[in-house]
This record gives structure tokens, C-alpha cells and sequence, in this order.
């Protein structure tokens, strides 16, 4: 038994030498063939620099033995390295990116042996680039200007190149024009009196470069219609929850002057249901039903009034604010990313728990959107007016079972306007998250926060994931199935 033991063990470190020899033989480069070549930039330099153009992002870097003029280099086979990358970058095949003028050195050194080094200085600069021609947008099909009124013509012209130095325009009206409308140098047009007018525009660099525009001056732009947000008729309201109704309807077409936009909201019947003041700000006063409606400015022309009706209802028991008319902006917009046919902001407001808010995490990639490593995702609810609220609503998806693929942990922060924010809470746990073992979630959770606050914008930062949190750092998103806010009793 011993001699059976030892000759195994005589096999195994015989098996082991031999392994190891194929392994090193195979993994051994030999490099020699480098040895005391020398490589250099074969590209035109003037003096040590290469010089490129900054809107040329065609020139690549070359590189040559040059010792060896037999031995010929894929670009692909060099590792770059930018000093100043604000100047430039440089892809794998050492095409030239460039950035900003500047100057730089870029550090190039070969894969396969790196003692063959090399460097060059690179400056971009930049030509003269004059105006090759104009185009008129497209947009200027619905261009009308108000008697009275004025309109900037300008941003409407498009100069082509978009990096051409010298960019300003000449605007002049044709001589027939005159009389209906006037023209500044900066190309805002007053009107005058109804009428057809046609503006000359010539750039002011290249005298060939020109177009016309031909252009209608209106006594006034006519309101053709009075819309409503999809879900405004019938919703549900819970007991002192707000609309506001400017928020929730507008006119057409969106070129109608300012001062004519404003509509005029009625309270037909409901008076005690929900109130309505003077700027259109609506709030629910008691259970039932409230009908209201929205009229236009009159028409001009035939004194014709534009009238919509719609239907509020009231329920004294809800808890949940009504999500209708919320809408979401994410911390970076490409942080979002379609999963199938889901991971849209809005499909956390539908009450369908396989639906989800996508969110890729920090330092990674899905379906071609990503999110810088070391950020926190966040998303920012407007809610279009101020809601009162003292606990979250909060699903995961619910046809997935992985606890990598949830948000762990949140922060929250109030505005009113949007801009200036006040931290409401922090490190709130999210359940069924840490500690948790897969398996698909569909329950709701009311997370109750330590105060009631009210808020019309509400930023939600998600500060805890399962990567930084000592779970897997499998999956490549987080994913929200519904979120919410109620007013609950305390």
C-alpha cells in the first residue's frame, strides 16, 4: 500500500514539473526581436510638436522603427497617455481627439516590450473657419408676429459650420416690408400693421452665404384650442390636496402671446367639495364630487370663447397623494435605462409592480447608459404644487427576486422652487434589503418619516445599494417599482 502510495505521489510531481514547463513555455514572449530597436513618431512635426486642428479629428499618430524601416507597427499596438487630457484624448487606434487649444505631451509605449517608449509634444491649435452657408429652421413655418409685439428671428438661423468664427448676421427687411414691421440689427422684428413681410439675411463673414424668410404680422395669434391634462378629468383627490390648474392645462398652438395664455377657471357646482382662488390654485375641502370648467381669451376676430369641462372627485379616506400629475427628472438623463419595455421615470406612478424606474448603478453599464463611478443616482418629483406628507410609499419591482437589483437605503430633500433644498431625512433603510434573501417582493412598504413636511419638489438621493453595502455586487441597476407619499396619522 505504501509503494502504491509512493509511486502516485511520484506521478503527481512528475504531472506537476510537466505541467509547469508546457505552462511557462507557453506563456514565455520572446521579446528579443525589440531589443535595441527604436521607435518615433513618423508623423510631420514641426520642430519636436505635432500640431492638429481643433475641429480636425481625423489625424492619427504614426509610428515607425527607426532603425528598422522593415517593421511595420499597428497603431493598436500602443498604450497613450495624455498629460493634459482637458487638450486632448486619444483612442486605442491613436486617433487624435482633440478638446482645447493647448499643448501637451502624449506618452506612447509598445504592449508587447515596454522598454520601446517614445513621447511627443502635440499642440492644438486652431484656423480661421469662415461661414460656408445658412439654413432657416424649420420652425419658422410657424412663426407669426404679433402687431405690437416682437419676435428674435436670429435663433431661428442656422450657420453652418457651427464652429465658423464669425457667426453674426445681417437681417434687413425688402422695401415693401416696411410698413408692416420693423427689423433691429440683432434681428428682433416688431409688427406694425397686418401683413406679409420678407427679411434678407446675409452673413456678415461670407456675403454668399444668404437666405430669405417670408413671414406673416397678425393683429393677434388666435387660440385654436383649450387642452387638459389626460388624467385631469375625474381624478381622485384626497382632503387637502392641491391642483394647480395652470399647471394642467394649456393652449395651442404653443406660439400664442403670453398675456393671451392665461385661462379662467370657474367652480360650477362642489362648493364644498373643493376651493378654487383667483390664480387658478385648487384644494380639496370635503368628500364628493366638484365640476369645473376652463375658458379661453375670446377670439379676436369672432368673439368666440374656447370652453372645457371636467370632473374632480374627493375621497375623505385617502391617504396616498395623487400621483397624476407628477413628473420626474433623474440625476443625469442617460443614468435611466430601458429594460425591455420599461425603466421610465413615470412607470413608478402606475400602480403595476413589474414596472420599474431603472437606474444603472455608479460605474457601470446598461444597454448603453451608465452612471459616473463614484456618484450617488438621484431623482427629483415635482409634484406642480405644495403636497403634505409624512410617510413613503415604497415597492420593489415585484417579478424580480434579486436583493442586488434593489435600492437599500435613501435620503430626502424639500423645495419649493426646485433649486434651494432642505434635508428632510436621512440614512432611511429601505426593507427587505440588507439581510434579506431572494425572492420576489410584492408587497408595499410605508416608511413614516419623523415629522409631517410640505414640499412642492421632493429629491430622492439613493445613497445605499447592494455594492457599497456589503451585499453582492452583482447587476448592473437599481430598480424602483412604485414610489409614493402619503399623509398618514400620527
Amino acid at each position: 500500500m505504501k509503494q502504491n502510495q509512493l509511486m502516485f505521489g511520484v506521478f503527481l510531481a512528475s504531472l506537476a514539473l510537466l505541467w509547469t514547463a508546457c505552462k511557462e513555455d507557453y506563456y514565455t514572449i520572446n521579446d528579443t526581436f525589440y531589443d535595441g530597436m527604436i521607435i518615433a513618431v513618423k508623423n510631420p512635426l514641426v520642430g519636436d510638436t505635432l500640431q492638429v486642428e481643433r475641429y480636425n479629428n481625423s489625424d492619427q499618430i504614426l509610428i515607425e522603427a527607426v532603425n528598422r524601416p522593415d517593421v511595420v507597427f499597428d497603431p493598436e499596438a500602443f498604450i497613450y497617455t495624455v498629460e493634459h487630457d482637458s487638450i486632448l484624448s486619444i483612442t486605442e487606434n491613436g486617433t487624435i481627439q482633440p478638446a482645447n487649444r493647448g499643448v501637451t505631451r502624449v506618452n506612447i509605449e509598445f504592449r508587447s516590450n515596454r522598454k520601446l517608449q517614445t513621447s511627443v509634444i502635440v499642440e492644438v491649435n486652431k484656423v480661421y473657419h469662415p461661414v460656408q452657408s445658412l439654413q432657416v429652421s424649420s420652425a419658422v413655418a410657424r412663426l407669426l408676429v404679433e402687431q405690437n409685439y416682437t419676435l428674435h428671428l436670429k435663433p431661428y438661423i442656422i450657420v453652418y459650420p457651427a464652429y465658423a468664427d464669425n457667426t453674426d448676421l445681417i437681417f434687413e427687411l425688402d422695401a415693401a416690408s416696411t410698413a408692416f414691421a420693423s427689423i433691429s440689427a440683432e434681428g428682433v422684428i416688431t409688427g406694425i400693421m397686418p401683413g406679409e413681410i420678407t427679411i434678407h439675411i446675409v452673413s456678415e463673414d461670407n456675403p454668399d452665404a444668404k437666405v430669405n424668410v417670408t413671414l406673416n404680422v397678425v393683429t393677434e395669434i388666435e387660440i385654436t384650442d383649450v387642452k387638459l391634462h389626460t388624467k385631469l378629468d375625474k381624478v381622485t383627490l384626497g382632503l387637502d390636496e392641491k391642483i394647480d390648474l395652470n399647471e394642467v392645462t394649456w393652449v395651442t398652438p404653443d406660439n400664442v402671446n403670453a398675456v393671451n395664455r392665461k385661462l379662467n377657471f370657474v367652480l360650477t357646482e362642489g362648493a364644498d367639495v373643493v376651493q378654487l382662488d383667483n390664480n387658478g390654485l385648487l384644494t380639496a375641502i370635503g368628500a364628493g364630487t366638484a365640476k369645473l370648467t376652463v375658458s379661453s381669451k375670446a377670439n379676436l376676430t369672432t368673439g368666440d370663447i374656447i370652453t372645457k369641462e371636467f370632473t374632480i372627485y374627493v375621497d375623505g379616506n385617502k391617504k396616498d397623494l395623487t400621483r397624476a400629475f407628477w413628473t420626474v427628472t433623474t440625476s443625469a438623463d442617460y443614468s435611466y435605462a430601458a429594460d425591455g419595455t420599461t425603466g421610465k421615470p413615470e412607470d413608478m406612478f402606475d400602480e403595476n409592480g413589474t414596472t420599474f424606474l431603472s437606474l444603472v448603478k455608479p460605474g457601470k453599464v446598461f444597454n448603453g447608459a451608465t452612471s459616473p463611478a463614484g456618484s450617488i443616482n438621484s431623482f427629483i418629483v415635482d409634484m406642480k404644487s405644495p403636497c403634505k406628507f409624512n410617510t413613503i410609499r415604497w415597492n420593489h419591482r415585484s417579478n424580480n427576486s434579486y436583493t442586488y437589483l434593489r435600492v437599500w437605503g435613501i435620503e430626502l430633500e424639500g423645495s419649493d422652487d426646485g433649486e434651494n433644498w432642505t434635508s428632510i431625512q436621512q440614512s432611511i433603510a429601505i426593507p427587505n434589503t440588507l439581510g434579506a434573501t431572494d425572492g420576489n417582493d410584492a408587497k408595499r412598504y410605508d416608511i413614516p418619516l419623523d415629522a409631517n413636511y410640505e414640499y412642492r419638489y421632493l429629491k430622492v438621493s439613493l445613497t445605499k445599494w447592494s455594492d457599497n453595502s456589503g451585499g453582492s455586487t452583482s447587476g448592473s441597476t437599481m430598480q424602483i417599482g412604485e414610489f409614493g407619499l402619503s399623509q398618514q396619522a400620527i
